[in-house]
């Protein structure tokens, strides 16, 4: 593939990822002050893998792309409200960890649910043919993407090396 076509098809899903950011906005309900749209949300949901193993919060930061810092501000936010603990390594003190609480689990599977029901109202809009269409996508842009954070947090370089 050359670059003028690569540039292309990120145009393309440049307009796709903003279409899209507008719909869910026009559609879905802001659920509590984790909106679908932010950090705490996405924080939440990416914590649910990590149910029954320990993360640590520089690991953490990094696949949520944003600084320790900015980590530690939502941290202590989720935490004041019963949605995140910490705990700390027994060998190294310094080294911390962070999980997902029941309460935020049950939290985020509300979300979810109110997330869900405006999705399907959205999907309504559209036939038949439009709406497997539109799972198909999903599907497989779901799965790329999976596969694209699997390599990104086992840092395999192999993702990169198939775009050259």
């Amino acid at each position: 593939m050359t670059e003028k076509q690569d540039i292309e098809i990120a145009r393309d899903f440049l307009n796709f990822m903003v279409d899209y950011y507008s719909l869910t906005r026009r559609h879905i309900i802001e659920t509590n002050q984790y909106r679908f749209h932010s950090h705490g949300f996405s924080m939440l949901y990416t914590l649910r893998k990590y149910r029954d193993q320990p993360v640590t919060m520089t690991k953490f930061a990094q696949e949520m792309g944003i600084t320790k810092q900015q980590l530690t501000k939502l941290v202590n936010d989720l935490e004041e409200q019963n949605y995140v603990c910490r705990s700390h390594n027994k060998d190294n003190r310094r080294q911390v960890y962070i999980s997902i609480t029941d309460e935020g689990l049950a939290h985020l599977e509300r979300m979810l649910g109110e997330l869900l029901h405006e999705i399907v109202r959205s999907l309504a809009r559209f036939s038949e043919e439009e709406r497997l269409s539109i799972s198909e996508h999903a599907t497989a842009l779901s799965e790329l993407f999976r596969r694209d954070a699997e390599a990104f947090r086992e840092g395999d370089a192999s993702m990169d090396s198939d775009a050259e």
